[in-house]
């Protein structure tokens, strides 16, 4: 979100209260265009998106109804006390009471990170995998083992220091850089999607007695525990049954230098609901397309979205989350 650690302009940006180290934005809800929405306003609006769209089911007649929005997202800025600092996490829940765990990361893991803010500025990527491992144990503990014993969440988390960015990506949720070259918006993935059938993920749930089926169609890979469960990627957050079958939740975590000069321009981080149907260069195309706003290329991009699941599935839809930065 910045480059600097300089004092902004008064009524620019917002200031860190006293007594506190960040700011945290949660999404916008978003409804189906007829209905109209709420668009968000202001210096903030002009680089940061925070939009999400719960998911519905298909009911008798022909109908949809709402499901409960399992997607959590959050962004901080300023972060960690300072202006140079954000983070942006995408938590997307699964299972039944998924949307519980993926309550308590999206309000645990920010608040972990920054409790150890000063060892998170000197070795980011340890700090994040201790965070995420450290949540899990607890998650898989709550309730007497029970909060997330046959549930869980994804768990997408971008750390911006200054000009560098760490990704933490446990499941399937992923973070893309926009740039631009030779006039052309292009996407580099930031985060690598986890799934059952991916090398190396197999290997280790095989090994630990679990099953990987082959997705086909539009359907996903799935570890199946003991023939149970299904899930649909190979780390995650909470799903204690999995944990004895391969799946983990540690992080894989990469750096990357963000390079305004040589054309980066934006990061998007998405719930799967955005990225069944949309590649990472096409959201990257309807974001570049509203330069003015990131919020209202945020909110453009959750509604492509849902008109894709539409098309493709009718009245059945995924919960659709996600955050759009603008870089300086």
């Amino acid at each position: 979100m910045g480059a600097s650690d300089s004092k902004p302009k008064e009524g620019s940006t917002p200031q860190v209260p006293e007594g506190r180290k960040s700011i945290a934005h949660e999404p916008n809800e978003l409804f189906s265009p007829r209905r109209g929405n709420d668009e968000a306003s202001g210096p903030l609006a002009e680089s940061l998106g925070n939009a999400t769209r719960h998911g519905v089911s298909p009911g008798s007649g022909g109908a949809a109804y709402a499901k409960i929005n399992q997607d959590r997202g959050v962004a901080h800025w300023p972060y960690n006390g300072s202006h140079n600092e954000a983070l942006f996490c995408v938590f997307d829940g699964h299972g039944r009471n998924g949307e519980k765990v993926s309550e308590f990361c999206v309000k645990a893991i920010p608040a972990a990170l920054q409790e150890v803010g000063a060892e998170l500025r000197a070795d980011p990527p340890a700090v994040l995998h201790q965070t995420v491992i450290e949540v899990d144990k607890k998650v898989l503990k709550k309730d007497g083992g029970s909060f997330a014993n046959m549930c869980g969440t994804t768990s997408t988390i971008v750390y911006v220091q200054g000009s560098t960015c760490w990704v933490a990506c446990s499941g399937d949720s992923r973070a893309v850089m926009g740039y631009v070259e030779r006039g052309s918006v292009k996407a580099r993935d930031l985060s690598v999607d986890m799934k059952p059938d991916a090398p190396g993920e197999k290997e280790r749930i095989l090994a630990a007695g679990g099953e990987v089926s082959v997705g086909r169609g539009n359907g996903p890979s799935r570890v199946w525990c003991d023939g149970r469960v299904g899930l649909a990627m190979s780390r995650s957050i909470g799903d204690g049954e999995c944990k004895k079958y391969g799946v983990i939740a540690d992080p894989q975590i990469r750096k990357f230098d963000i390079d305004v000069d040589r054309g980066d321009r934006f990061i998007i981080c998405a719930s799967d609901g955005v990225w069944e149907f949309i590649s990472s260069k096409e959201a990257c195309q309807i974001v570049a397309k509203e330069s003015a706003s990131a919020s209202k290329a945020c909110a453009s991009l959750v509604q492509a979205a849902a008109q894709r699941w539409k098309k493709a599935e009718g009245n059945y839809r995924d919960d659709i989350t996600a955050i759009v930065v603008r870089l300086p």
